[in-house]
């Protein structure tokens, strides 16, 4: 009875459990929402965007793109597909005859969802330095200075001899922060199981 029990938890010490929890996260990230949000004015234009996603309003009017909905179709599939090899992967990793897909599975999705992560702040940043450039290299009249990624600010401009002045707000979602979480719990995963070898 007691070489039962040891057997049964020296099983479950081979599952890869970063990697399940990463595994069911990634798999829900796709539909959690959006993961950043920009409003200008008190909701004149909204923009909230996600890899897997993309919402603009201007004035309650939405816009939309048949064919950026694709692309982002593609990228939930891809992500939801990353997210049941790792799960899988994590699961198979008990059993020494799978030892091997197992590891390959973990290998190849793990740390993917960290450079998805990376790439959208990476864009955000650049797409912010280059808006609040913009005026100087144009030679606009104005000048618009945007919070780095979250915060708030305002932008003010003339607008025959009245002084127009409209709130810039930014912020990040609690999808993002289940983002951060899963691609953390990926990299673990990773590391976790080369242990296991």
């Amino acid at each position: 009875m007691t070489s039962e029990v040891v057997a049964k938890s020296n099983v479950w010490r081979g599952v890869n459990w970063p990697g399940i929890f990463a595994g069911m996260l990634i798999i829900a990230l796709p539909f959690l929402g959006t993961w950043w949000r920009f409003m200008l004015g008190t909701g004149a234009v909204v923009m909230a965007l996600s890899p897997f996603g993309v919402y603009v309003s201007i004035f309650g009017e939405t816009m939309s793109s048949p064919l950026f909905w694709w692309l982002i179709l593609g990228l939930k599939l891809g992500v939801v597909y990353l997210g049941v090899l790792l799960l899988t992967g994590s699961v198979l990793s008990v059993s020494n005859r799978h030892a091997a897909i197992a590891e390959l599975f973990v290998r190849f999705s793990a740390r993917k969802l960290l450079w998805l992560v990376v790439a959208f702040v990476a864009a955000l940043l650049i797409f912010i330095v280059l808006v609040n450039q913009l005026p100087e290299l144009v030679g606009l009249p104005f000048r618009l200075q945007l919070p780095y990624l979250i915060g708030s600010s305002s932008f003010s401009t003339g607008v025959e001899g009245m002084q127009l002045t409209i709130p810039i707000s930014m912020c990040f979602t609690r999808a993002f922060v289940i983002a951060v979480v899963a691609a953390a719990l990926g990299v673990v995963a990773w590391l976790y199981q080369k242990r296991l070898l």
